[in-house]
């Protein structure tokens, strides 16, 4: 008892040093990864994703593209002096991502579906995650989650020597933590980035209000044109990005200096 007790105390210890603030939102973060490590950690996934995919492009008229783009926004963003880096996955995919340390990816069909304009506001949708560190937290709050399931788990064996009791509290306890805690941070995180993005791409002289018509435009280029429900998914519903987006407009346009 007095082990458990323990290990529960330095448990939380761990939890609370690993709150930082940011510095560009002001909102609390649970990180464990230091700050230091993103850019080892952004360069080790991107070369794999290298090693493992045929289709990453690296030069070529839509990499120039992209790159342009990206340092006109990474130009006025609040981190320019991190060693960013622009590629391009040549796959039919709507999609974009960015990794720790400035790693950011545009799909091809995004490039050739979207104005620049548009394309502004996807990297800056990117360069934001990267700079409010997304990545680091996103995957601290991971670990933290796998570790509560595994005490309960044994915590539950403990309890019981009934397996399927034990397994089902196990099952309980990540479904859970999947439902009220990952998705829906997962989801502010993107509505946050959307914001500083849509701040940056101004900043960087595009029309801020094409952050709207990406989003409209992207509605109408999903496959089937539907869409997951905003509570089951890891992303927020294209309706509510758009929301969100054309209540805070006059701020952007403040920015905005063509």
């Amino acid at each position: 008892m007095i082990a458990r007790i323990t290990s529960i105390l330095i448990f939380a210890m761990f939890v609370t040093g690993c709150v930082t603030t940011n510095e560009v939102t002001g909102r609390s973060q649970f990180i464990t990864i230091p700050a230091s490590q993103d850019e080892a950690l952004g360069l080790q996934a991107l070369n794999e994703v290298k090693d493992s995919n045929d289709h990453v492009q690296t030069s070529g008229a839509m990499v120039e593209k992209v790159r342009r783009i990206g340092q006109r926004i990474v130009k006025v963003s609040d981190n320019p002096s991190l060693n960013w880096e622009f590629i391009v996955i040549d796959e039919p995919v709507l999609n974009a991502w960015a990794l720790p340390g400035g790693k950011v990816a545009v799909y091809s069909k995004m490039i050739e579906n979207l104005t620049e304009a548009e394309l502004a506001a996807v990297l800056g949708h990117e360069c934001a995650h990267a700079i409010l560190r997304h990545g680091a937290e996103q995957v601290s709050r991971s670990q933290v989650q796998q570790l509560a399931v595994v005490g309960l788990g044994a915590a539950a064996g403990l309890a019981t020597e009934d397996e399927k009791t034990a397994s089902l509290a196990v099952a309980l306890g990540s479904l859970a933590a999947q439902g009220f805690v990952a998705l829906p941070h997962s989801r502010d995180m993107e509505l946050e980035a959307d914001h500083v993005g849509t701040i940056y791409m101004a900043k960087a002289g595009y029309d801020p209000r094409n952050a709207v018509a990406l989003w409209k435009k992207m509605s109408g280029l999903k496959e089937g044109g539907g869409s997951q429900p905003t509570f089951l998914s890891t992303h927020p519903s294209d309706g509510k990005r758009i929301e969100r987006l054309e209540s805070r407009m006059t701020e952007y346009l403040g920015y905005y200096k063509p």
